[in-house]
């Protein structure tokens, strides 16, 4: 039996490994970069081993780092978690050879499947329909591929996952684009730059079904999971079972999963995905690792997947058959990340300076690796947190789970949950509607928000809040209420900065007991926006009291109705930033001075870096014109490749980077001059 298991991961996947390995009684040990030296990860396990270094290649993808973390541990088996070396052939022979377990599938099982176009073939020969596919590469007869396939088409990397070396292509002549992009993209994520292209089925659904083999030849099945709500190919919403398919669809689709597997006698956690068009379905890829959705298929089958890896690994059987197995009410996951939707889904690297995870009702479950306080580093995904929900009904689940969401305090970086939350109480969701093209054709969600009477409202109680500070601080005139003189005063008033160059301003008067009259003015509305007249609140603050994680709750009565929020304050002073969330969302407010600041002068003319990453290429050199749009720099972050273009016609007149270059957010890369 395994007594000491050492996972080669980090985050969320490292603590919920080991929150099981713990249950069986079996020793836990961690690895962790410098950057995650403090991580909760690190902190949990038995034993934690450094690796030196700080990027991904230098410590989560550095084989003879992590078997040697192993030997110092005295682990006698290894847990790859998912992504970095997961589906790495190389490093599980390492790790057979070494005389440890692999908790995991065989070493010749991943290098087929890691390939997709082998796993293509596979799937084809076991009775699994395909779309058809090319090799393409550098040189690629575009017209020639596009004359084969149609338009339009998707570039894929064989190698690897998670959305990376992936293009949708609409136009014949952005083929080779595409295919130089993906490359790159995927050589140096997965060291294997080999790319395919396939018919891209538009509106299609993502749907991947969970099996599980054992060394002794039995192959189950535990249902499918939709995950068709995604960004940049990379899922965001999954649920199971799926909204979008009846019983005579989901019996043959798992069938063909199943009949995939024990066509090569896979053993351990397997995921075929699938995509389905109408009542037909084909085959996408088959992950051989544990998925980052895994927990939907736990809560509703009732199972718990790393303990079956661990006892398959061991050299038991599955601990259920297929006919033990069956499904009981919905789960859905969203996965909580630091990113801006609004921009693109640029991630948002920075320090979490609140995270909390609220109220939540029974059958809610939090998968988080960072704590408050942490970095979220631009080395690594940008994940914050996964939130599960189970309920015995889809609609329970879809509104328990924006709840949730919605009262979380999550601050310091951008998040995607108001997107998150629009998107879970969306009436096309409501009615299964979930497809690839979701946010394509909702882009309102993209950019959605807490709302206008929430921003009013926390903007009232970040002024109240103010004002409470200030007389608390207050040694001479503390006792007397904000504002008081001995002859009559008009409002006062403060201005509050929100993300997205937008503002609120807020009138007021404060009188004893609480009372307050207020105006809230939207100074960054249009005269059409319905949002844009002032909004009147009157009442009183009814409680005031200091939370034990350093907010302030507020429970402010307004026309007779109150509603509680929870404010966090961080700095001093103009410039103070305030977090304000209660059941409607959480605001992001910035006290702006009252005297102007005058920025500093900008230094050289040229682009910037939107987040601190790596140059992976630079397009263009001294001397050069270029036009609009084209572009000039290309750099990786948090997992995703960012193009550099040009603002406007110009002249290069120096490039300040090169190939391989680390470089800090808004480090000027560039200087252009203009075209005159």
């Amino acid at each position: 039996m395994i007594t000491t298991l050492l996972v080669a991961n980090r985050g969320e996947i490292a603590r919920r490994v080991f929150r099981t390995a713990r249950a069986m009684g079996i020793r836990t040990a961690a690895v962790y970069s410098e950057p995650d030296r403090t991580s909760p990860h690190v902190r949990e396990a038995d034993v934690a081993v450094a690796l030196t270094g700080a990027t991904a290649a230098e410590t989560y993808l550095n084989v003879d780092a992590l078997l040697d973390a192993a030997r110092r541990a005295g682990a006698d088996a290894v847990h790859p978690g998912y992504g970095f070396l997961s589906e790495n052939e190389a490093f599980a022979r390492a790790v057979i050879d070494a005389g440890l377990t692999w908790v995991g599938p065989r070493p010749e099982h991943i290098a087929t499947m890691g390939s997709k176009l082998e796993a293509k073939r596979l799937a084809s020969d076991a009775g699994v329909p395909t779309l058809g596919s090319v090799t393409v590469g550098e040189g690629t007869d575009a017209a020639a591929v596009v004359d084969e396939l149609g338009l339009p088409l998707l570039v894929k990397a064989s190698a690897g996952g998670g959305g990376r070396g992936m293009r949708v292509v609409e136009r014949a002549e952005d083929l080779a684009d595409a295919i130089a992009s993906a490359g790159r993209e995927a050589a140096a994520a997965f060291g294997d730059g080999t790319l395919f292209c396939e018919r891209y089925v538009r509106g299609g659904r993502h749907v991947e079904i969970q099996v599980f083999g054992d060394t002794h030849g039995d192959v189950v099945h535990l249902g499918e999971r939709e995950c068709s709500i995604q960004r940049r190919n990379q899922k965001v919403i999954e649920e199971a079972p799926s909204p979008g398919i009846d019983d005579a669809l989901r019996m043959r689709m798992e069938a063909a999963a199943v009949s995939l597997a024990a066509s090569i006698g896979y053993v351990g956690a397997g995921t075929v995905e699938l995509l389905v068009d109408g009542d037909e379905f084909f085959f996408l890829e088959m992950n051989t690792r544990l998925q980052v959705e895994h927990p939907v298929t736990e809560e509703v089958w009732g199972v718990d997947l790393v303990r079956w890896q661990l006892v398959v690994a061991d050299g038991g059987p599955l601990p259920a058959t297929q006919d033990a197995l069956a499904p009981r009410g919905h789960a859905v996951e969203a996965r909580l990340y630091a990113e801006d939707p609004a921009a693109g889904w640029l991630p948002s690297p920075g320090t979490l300076h609140l995270y909390r995870e609220g109220d939540a009702a029974a059958g809610t479950r939090f998968e988080h690796g960072v704590a408050e306080g942490d970095e979220i580093s631009p080395h690594y995904d940008p994940m914050v947190a996964k939130v599960v929900r189970w309920a015995p009904t889809r609609p329970e689940a879809l509104a328990g789970l924006a709840r949730t969401l919605a009262g979380m305090g999550v601050a310091g970086v951008a998040t995607n949950r108001d997107t998150l939350v629009a998107t879970l109480r969306h009436p096309e969701v409501a009615a299964g509607n979930t497809t690839t093209r979701f946010f394509d054709d909702h882009p309102e969600v993209v950019t959605a928000g807490a709302g206008a009477d929430a921003e009013a409202l926390a903007a009232v109680a970040a002024t109240l809040d103010r004002e409470r500070a200030n007389r608390a601080g207050d040694r001479h005139w503390g006792f007397a209420p904000s504002g008081w003189r001995t002859v009559p005063t008009g409002r006062r008033s403060v201005t509050w900065d929100l993300p997205g160059e937008r503002a609120l301003t807020v009138e007021y008067l404060m009188g004893a007991a609480g009372w307050f009259e207020a105006t809230v003015l939207d100074g960054t509305s249009g005269p059409d926006d319905a949002d844009a007249g002032p909004r009147d609140l009157s009442g009183r603050v009814l409680a005031h009291t200091d939370e034990p994680d350093g907010g302030r709750r507020l429970t402010v009565e307004v026309d007779e109705v109150s509603r509680s929020v929870t404010v966090h304050a961080e700095g001093d002073g103009p410039g103070r930033r305030r977090w304000c969330h209660g059941a409607d969302g959480q605001v992001e407010l910035v006290e702006r001075s009252r005297f102007p600041i005058h920025a500093a002068d900008m230094v050289g003319g040229g682009p910037t870096a939107p987040v601190p990453g790596t140059i992976t290429s630079v397009a263009v050199a001294p001397g050069d014109e270029v036009a609009d749009g084209q572009v000039l720099v290309v750099m990786e972050a948090m997992k995703m490749e960012h193009r550099i273009v040009a603002p406007e016609a110009a002249r290069v007149t120096e490039v300040l980077v090169a190939e391989g270059e680390q470089v800090s957010a808004n480090a000027v890369l560039v200087h252009l001059e203009p075209l005159t």
